[in-house]
């Protein structure tokens, strides 16, 4: 099954690449932006993304935080909608404010209420102009999972960031593709910076994990793990290796994601030697180069890191076989 809404960026540079420069230029002006400084036509088609996803975010589709039955998943029970009260055991969805951040949280009863402890509480992050709502179906889709243990599972929304998207931390779509244009020397340079308001964020997720913790009933940071996909992946990893030492998460996830900070990075993977790895990124990626995924698994290898590394064909997006391959890795845990 495809992956598509969760590849919304992706979807929406291949739906640029074909325009005409005319057409490029009509685009970005429909969103109320200007292309005086683009001088050639890959700088058009980076802004024209930057215009796309304007125009998106001020229509956007309403999100759907509901399980889908049909998908194989465990029958979700009766419960208020608004309120999330159901009978003990039973699996709820609450929507709640962690962090500052709104989020969709499912899972048992009990657990999300603090009463007993999940076996994992799985926080997942995200991409860029993108919703909550890309995974709150993957609870349905995780049988032997759910049946094995008890999960609970968290899903924040990112606030609109600075070009009208959604995103966790400030990233310049332009500044990425022409990274990823220049080679290897672009991208090596932009994995060294660090982002304006990743510092912010993560202080926020920080705080997130605390609270989800806490509200878990005391859950050690041992059995929780932070996933995503591409930027959220990113912001993933960076929150796992930036928590305090002695507090290493059961595992990371990360899907099309890259590195940055990688000198900060580097250094954090010492603080949490061994930590368990699941990364997966398309060999046909045009927003975040296969490339990167590569330079990713050498600096988590050469940081004794533990990493189950999944290649596909497809771009960045998710392959059919991923949700499947995932979810059993966090059974294993």
């Amino acid at each position: 099954q495809s992956a598509a809404s969760v590849a919304q960026f992706h979807l929406i540079m291949e739906d640029v690449t074909g325009l005409s420069v005319k057409a490029l230029r009509d685009l970005i002006t429909s969103a109320g932006l200007s292309y005086a400084d683009c001088l050639e036509k890959p700088e058009l088609r980076a802004r024209a993304v930057e215009a796309r996803i304007a125009l998106a975010s001020r229509d956007p589709t309403p999100p759907t935080t509901s399980g889908d039955p049909a998908s194989g998943g465990p029958a979700q029970s009766s419960k208020d909608a608004t309120s999330g009260k159901a009978t003990k055991g039973a699996t709820i969805e609450k929507k709640l404010t962690l962090s500052g951040y709104p989020c969709v949280v499912k899972g048992p009863a009990e657990c999300i209420e603090g009463k007993r402890q999940p076996a994992l509480a799985i926080i997942i992050l995200h991409g860029f102009g993108a919703t909550s709502a890309d995974f709150a179906s993957i609870p349905a889709a995780a049988t032997k999972l759910v049946q094995s243990k008890d999960v609970v599972w968290v899903f924040p929304q990112a606030p609109i960031g600075d070009i009208g998207a959604t995103a966790w931390w400030s990233l310049d779509p332009m500044k990425w593709m022409s990274a990823a244009m220049t080679g290897g020397d672009g991208m090596a340079k932009l994995i060294r910076e660090e982002p304006p308001g990743l510092a912010e964020c993560r202080k926020r997720l920080v705080q997130l994990v605390d609270e989800v913790e806490t509200m878990t009933g005391g859950l050690p940071t041992s059995r929780l793990v932070l996933g995503g996909f591409s930027q959220g992946g990113i912001t993933a990893m960076d929150l796992a290796l930036h928590l305090p030492p002695g507090r290493t998460v059961a595992a990371v996830t990360v899907l099309s994601g890259a590195p940055i900070v990688v000198d900060q990075w580097g250094l954090r993977l010492k603080v949490h030697a061994g930590l368990k790895v699941f990364m997966t990124h398309g060999q046909s990626d045009m927003v975040l180069p296969f490339a990167a995924a590569g330079w990713l698994k050498q600096l988590l290898d050469a940081g004794g890191a533990t990493v189950q590394y999944e290649v596909h064909t497809g771009g960045h997006e998710l392959a059919h076989d991923t949700i499947p391959k995932v979810t059993n890795f966090w059974a294993g845990l």
